[in-house]
């Protein structure tokens, strides 16, 4: 071989030595096996594509954790809401008694009307990093149609009849409720009370004066915490009919007030003797609400664009619970001439009434609490699945771009005498060809 051409070879040979001791030099300071995209253009790309995956998890289980903190802040209002609603019950329970004067029914009146204040204050107030949480912004639950339920009567003293229940006649039931079709709405909701007062073998209807012979008398109370305006002059409507003994349905159709709301319970009245005095049914009738205007509330919860999950959260005020009106003083009356007749001699059916509606709201709050803690679960669920996914891709970014530090010594030592010895035969090919030049010059000259 040319010696020129071999010279050239050592050098090629070293510097491609000294060029990937370098680059092993750098993987080992680095930790790294991919330090660049030209130490693996493929692996560099995939590596790349990982962590951005595990950064947007990372960010999206941060986002999963500032929505749980909403979520709990939302649920402790509520948890708030729950004990003065708790105590409003109380309160209502303390006035439903005869023995209260006048004025402490207007002192438990003037409480609850504090407490409905603050849990106005609180659903309008509460929010999450300057967030309103419970003012209906994130309500997106759809209406409801209007509903009648049969509760228990204030006049209790009797029977208390079940919506089944049969009249001693045996031929129907006494009150009989034929549901509310969907396009169905109660104007009025109202606490309905149909009560058997008496019998007699002459009676005769109050309201026509027409003698019904045999008959029995029914009274019906229907009242509305929405005050005068739910039946005219008072918020206590009254009327007593006459009803002949072992008659057929007298109605059989909508109920309309003295100022033309209608109450739409499809009922029957039938079947009565004087066996049935003191008998009372109640029921409770519910406007149809529409729906909520609210969007949830998105979070990233998936690290990638549209990954999310809708967080929804309740209106909360005394309008939206249906308790704005609540009232537990005596109720004026009115009676189907829409005349007020005075006040009524207590206060049961407006307490029984308040009483229903606060159980109600206190119905919704719980189901609030249990929804909210339904997605809490779940955002508790997503956090565990991205921070699953962020130990997967991390491990794989790992396996790509982590360097063999054992493999990559042994490489180091390997390379670092494969240039040391390449350097010596270079140094020795220099002194041999100084020898040769010398051996030659002292040739020419002897």
């Amino acid at each position: 071989m040319d010696p020129l051409s071999a010279v050239g070879n050592v050098l090629l040979n070293i510097d491609r030595n000294q060029s990937a001791l370098l680059n092993t030099v750098t993987q080992l300071s680095s930790g790294l096996r991919i330090n660049s995209a030209a130490d693996d253009p493929s692996g560099n790309a995939i590596a790349q594509n990982l962590t951005t995956k595990v950064n947007g998890l990372q960010q999206s289980v941060t986002n999963v954790q500032n929505a749980n903190n909403a979520l709990n802040v939302a649920n402790g209002a509520l948890a708030s809401i729950q004990t003065i609603l708790e105590r409003v019950n109380s309160l209502i329970v303390e006035s439903n008694s005869d023995v209260n004067s006048t004025q402490d029914l207007e002192d438990i009146q003037t409480e609850i009307n504090s407490l409905l204040t603050e849990i106005n204050r609180i659903g309008q107030n509460t929010n999450f990093n300057g967030l309103p949480l419970l003012n209906g912004a994130f309500d997106d639950s759809t209406g409801s149609n209007a509903t009648i339920a049969q509760v228990a009567s204030p006049f209790g003293t009797g029977s208390t009849m079940a919506s089944s229940y049969l009249g001693t006649g045996q031929a129907g039931p006494l009150v009989f409720d034929a549901g509310v079709p969907s396009t169905a709405g109660y104007n009025t909701p109202a606490l309905m009370v149909f009560t058997v007062t008496g019998y007699s073998s002459n009676a005769v209807d109050p309201d026509s004066g027409s003698a019904v012979g045999p008959g029995v008398y029914v009274q019906f109370d229907a009242y509305s915490s929405a005050g005068a305006a739910a039946f005219g002059a008072a918020p206590l409507y009254q009327d007593v009919s006459a009803i002949a003994v072992n008659q057929g349905p007298i109605y059989n159709a909508q109920y309309v007030t003295p100022n033309g709301n209608a109450i739409l319970l499809e009922f029957s009245l039938a079947n009565l003797t004087e066996a049935d005095v003191g008998a009372t049914i109640a029921f409770v009738t519910t406007a149809g609400t529409a729906p909520s205007n609210g969007t949830p509330l998105s979070v990233n919860d998936g690290g990638s664009e549209g990954e999310t999950v809708g967080i929804t959260l309740p209106t909360i005020n005394t309008n939206a619970l249906g308790i704005s009106d609540i009232s537990v003083l005596d109720p004026q009356t009115v009676n189907y001439q829409n005349q007020t007749t005075g006040v009524q001699a207590s206060n049961n059916v407006a307490a029984s009434y308040s009483e229903v509606l606060v159980q109600n709201a206190l119905t919704s709050i719980t189901t609030a609490e249990a929804k909210i803690g339904a997605q809490t679960v779940a955002l508790n669920d997503d956090e565990t699945d991205d921070n699953t996914a962020i130990v997967n891709y991390q491990q794989s970014v790992s396996q790509l771009a982590d360097l063999n530090v054992g493999q990559a010594t042994t490489q180091y030592t390997q390379e670092q005498i494969l240039t040391d010895v390449g350097t010596s035969v270079l140094a020795q090919m220099q002194n041999d060809a100084k020898a040769v030049t010398a051996l030659l010059i002292q040739a020419l000259v002897a």
